[in-house]
């Protein structure tokens, strides 16, 4: 942190989620170029090994788990571009999968992603979030994707409704020094009291909350109109990429 000293050559599969962080937070240019680089890496090998070795263009550790990382990122990126590049990618990581992992009972993991001998084991990830992914990159009309706002999903895939009660602060009644009374009656008009809150009676009562989904909610910031049909990034960025990744050769 203080000298800048590089500390290793190599990135694991498991950052490929830092694209989704990204556009997440609105820093939707550097999700598109770090996404690059991992899909660079999926194209060399048509999987993602779990640690590859920039320096030495090769993978220090070379099975694939099926993990669902650059899915998800390719899932967000598409969600803030509407770009249809990204709906190719999606395209070539699910052909990808299902030439070199599908067996008669389900999918396996990639042992070696050089030579795509397969492991006997297919982990619980690789259904609750690389499918589920996949399966809403295109679902265009799928509720999730209509409103997204009221969702949030965890970090394996599960999809949580988002609720003011969330953004509510508890403890600020608990270590409150005046009467429960007398701060009710000070309330704005319109609040929830503590009880009223995480009451699920009352909150099976209330009328959900209707999202139009014709609204921006991203923090992003709007991709111009002419980029949403032309490459994410310049190919000439693109290209440097490639030969870094050992893709292609750069004397060409």
């Amino acid at each position: 942190m203080k000298t800048g000293e590089t500390v290793n050559t190599w990135i694991d599969a498991l950052q490929a989620a830092w694209s989704a962080v990204q556009v997440l937070n609105g820093d939707l240019e550097e999700a598109i170029c770090s996404h690059a680089l991992y899909y660079a890496i999926w194209r060399r090998y048509s999987a993602l090994p779990e640690r590859y070795n920039w320096q030495l263009k090769a993978p220090d550790v070379r099975f694939y788990p099926l993990r669902p990382e650059l899915v998800e990122s390719t899932y967000f990126l598409y969600r803030a571009t509407k770009n249809p590049f990204y709906l190719h990618v999606g395209r070539d990581i699910l052909e990808s999968i299902d030439a070199h992992t599908k067996e008669k009972c389900g999918y396996c993991t990639i042992h070696d992603v050089h030579t795509k001998e397969l492991e006997d084991r297919m982990e619980s990830f690789f259904l609750s979030e690389t499918c589920k992914y996949l399966y809403l990159l295109f679902d265009e009309a799928n509720p999730v994707n209509k409103e997204q706002s009221r969702y949030i999903f965890t970090t394996e895939g599960h999809l949580f409704p988002l609720d003011m009660n969330f953004h509510r602060r508890p403890w600020e009644d608990e270590f409150a020094t005046e009467p429960i009374e007398k701060r009710e009656k000070a309330r704005p008009e319109g609040s929830k009291s503590e009880e009223e809150g995480f009451n699920f009676e009352h909150q099976a009562e209330k009328k959900p909350v209707i999202t139009d989904a014709r609204m921006n909610t991203s923090n992003c910031d709007p991709l111009i109109p002419d980029r949403r049909y032309n490459l994410p990034i310049l190919s000439k960025y693109l290209r440097q990429l490639e030969v870094a990744i050992g893709l292609v050769d750069g004397t060409s």
